[in-house]
């Protein structure tokens, strides 16, 4: 087929498109309709390790953070992390916890977002800090040379989970659109099969 054939078979066929197009945007409103909200919150934390006062222990320390960071995304998923947090909240345990968490590295930066999705936005909020308090804390002990002493790292709170005020999911917008471009895209895939089924048999022989 000519590429203007292809444009000639949807001409045709605009009804079917249509009503592809409407279905798709009906099946993905049923969905999101039917997914649970969920709310998102996050805590960032800023994490240094100690340097002397010459400019290469300085970032010697700074090389150090970056690179031990890059595994707390691990750490902050393990159990020594999750199940203070979980008790702290309350009313949940560490596994389901863990569904729960995601947690951000940067390659350029000593930051850690701890994110957190929930039914309740207020207890979204409030498990991020309990997380994000629990992962100082283990990093402190885990750091710390000597278990009387000061810890090499410490992290700091710099942006506390604020409870969310509009939900993260579902996103209607998206599913929207997603279910339109779908609708859209099964529905060519129809007219053009009819377009070509029809072109078969008006090319057969007769009595064939």
């Amino acid at each position: 087929m000519h590429p203007y054939d292809y444009v000639r078979a949807m001409l045709r066929g605009w009804p079917i498109m249509l009503g592809a197009a409407l279905l798709g945007l009906v099946a993905a409103g049923v969905v999101s309709a039917l997914a649970s909200t969920q709310y998102s919150a996050t805590t960032t934390i800023y994490f240094s390790a100690a340097g002397g006062p010459k400019g290469e222990d300085l970032a010697y320390a700074a090389t150090y953070t970056q690179a031990r960071v890059q595994g707390f995304d691990s750490l902050a998923r393990s159990a020594s992390v999750l199940e203070p947090a979980a008790a702290e909240v309350g009313g949940i345990d560490a596994k389901e916890l863990d569904g729960r968490v995601t947690v951000s590295t940067s390659l350029t930066t000593t930051l850690v977002e701890v994110t957190i999705s929930d039914s309740s936005a207020k207890r979204a909020a409030t498990t991020a800090d309990a997380v994000s308090g629990s992962l100082i804390n283990q990093v402190n002990l885990l750091e710390r040379p000597d278990k009387d002493g000061p810890s090499a790292m410490t992290g700091t709170v710099i942006s506390a989970a604020e409870v969310p005020t509009a939900p993260s999911s579902p996103n209607w917008p998206v599913n929207l659109v997603v279910g339109l471009v779908a609708g859209v895209v099964i529905g060519s895939a129809v007219v053009v099969a009819r377009d070509l089924a029809m072109r078969a048999r008006a090319a057969r022989p007769a009595g064939a």
